[in-house]
């Protein structure tokens, strides 16, 4: 691929398959060219359920980027997310033939990261450095110079399912759509807001998706921990169309149009009217304290489940930069002051780093995180030179190593 050829990335979620195309500018930053998409078909819970129906939505986008941008994609990389996604910790050691740790060291073990071994089933999306270790010393930040017989690294693997990827990909070659390789989300969301200085400062990055929500947690400028949870938007649509016996797409109208993730006194006596889905029967009301009161109890369990979480692996002390809120359910009214309750750190939409140009007129940019994240981390190596093309290298199709 030429440095300056356009580059497309490809989300087929629960709720939207996008396409965005970036053009890089060089020294690391891009423009967004073009972007579009259409509700997802033939998805459940991030998951393909039918891949024939998928590759309908991404011949669709293709077709809207053709019309309204005069762009034909024939290429992209694919954005992987869903509870499919798990991580697992590795150490790789080399021993020290000099007993100090010099450069050579260092990329004799940096090669060595890439070794892992999954179930068959498993395919590796990611791979990061968390911390080295010299003999019995740990979480050494940078081992060179430092005397010892054996350096260790800790790393951590990110991967998904192999028959999972292998039905996206299938929808999106059967759109003649050729997929040059797949990054996960959650790193991806990341890498669209999250700055090298609030890398090190310490930060937790939530991507609120439709069928589940990806997040990751970073400090001295490294990934430390990355999950998902089965949890999404659409099932805050699904809480509110069986506590009130609407439709779905009722539901997820009142979601964003009067919800909040917030109960307010003000809430008391307030009546959200319904249109009638029945032409000849009489519209009905819900009230605005039950609405938010069912949004705030599946919220506020999402919250929970992540700091639970964050607890667990000691790391919420080290959030200093604090939380960033991704994805489409950022737009949830109130979502901010909830999540800013339950961390008890300071908590704010993720806004698209500057590197990044063309959606300045977007409303929520927030909630294309992960597409433009995908852009940012296949920039090819020799365009990027900036902090935030950092570790992170995806490793399926092709290793990128550092």
């Amino acid at each position: 691929m030429n440095p300056s050829d356009p580059i497309a990335a490809l989300e087929i979620g629960t709720t939207r398959t996008v396409i965005a195309i970036a053009e890089p500018l060089g020294d690391g930053r891009i423009h967004i060219a073009a972007y579009d998409g259409i509700p997802s078909s033939g998805v459940r819970k991030s998951q393909i359920v039918d891949v024939a129906q998928a590759r309908y939505s991404v011949a669709s986008v293709q077709k809207k980027l053709v019309t309204q941008y005069d762009y034909a994609v024939a290429q992209a990389y694919l954005v992987i997310s869903g509870p499919q996604i798990r991580t697992q910790e590795t150490v790789v050691q080399v021993p020290l033939p000099r007993g100090t740790v010099g450069d050579e060291d260092v990329e004799a073990i940096g090669e060595r990261m890439y070794d892992i071994t999954l179930p068959a089933e498993r395919q590796a999306l990611e791979v990061a450095r968390l911390s080295y270790g010299l003999d019995d010393i740990e979480n050494i930040s940078s081992p060179r110079g430092m005397s010892g017989h054996i350096l260790k690294l800790r790393t951590l693997c990110i991967h998904g399912s192999a028959q999972r990827i292998a039905d996206a990909k299938s929808a999106a070659e059967a759109a003649k759509l050729e997929i040059l390789d797949v990054c996960y989300a959650g790193t991806s969301a990341a890498a669209a807001v999250l700055t090298a200085q609030q890398k090190r400062d310490g930060a937790l990055v939530i991507d609120l998706g439709g069928g589940s929500t990806n997040f990751t947690a970073w400090a001295d400028g490294r990934l430390l921990y990355a999950d998902v949870v089965g949890v999404g938007g659409d099932h805050v649509t699904e809480d509110i169309r069986d506590a009130f016996t609407i439709s779905a797409a009722q539901a997820e109208q009142l979601k964003f149009s009067s919800a909040s993730a917030m109960i307010g006194p003000d809430d008391a006596g307030v009546r959200i009217p319904l249109s009638a889905s029945t032409p000849g029967f009489n519209a009905a009301s819900i009230s605005q304290r039950a609405l938010n009161t069912v949004v705030n109890a599946r919220m506020s369990e999402l919250f929970t489940i992540i700091r639970t979480k964050l607890d667990e692996a000691n790391l919420l002390h080290r959030l200093n930069a604090g939380v960033f809120l991704t994805g489409g359910g950022s737009s949830l009214k109130n979502v901010v002051p909830l999540a800013s309750n339950v961390f008890g750190r300071s908590v704010r939409l993720g806004q698209i780093i500057p590197e990044v140009a063309g959606l300045e007129q977007e409303k929520n940019p927030a909630a294309l995180a992960t597409i433009v994240g995908t852009l940012i981390q296949t920039i090819p190596p020799e365009q990027s030179g900036h902090s935030f093309f950092d570790a992170i290298r995806n490793i399926f199709g092709g290793s990128k190593k550092k």
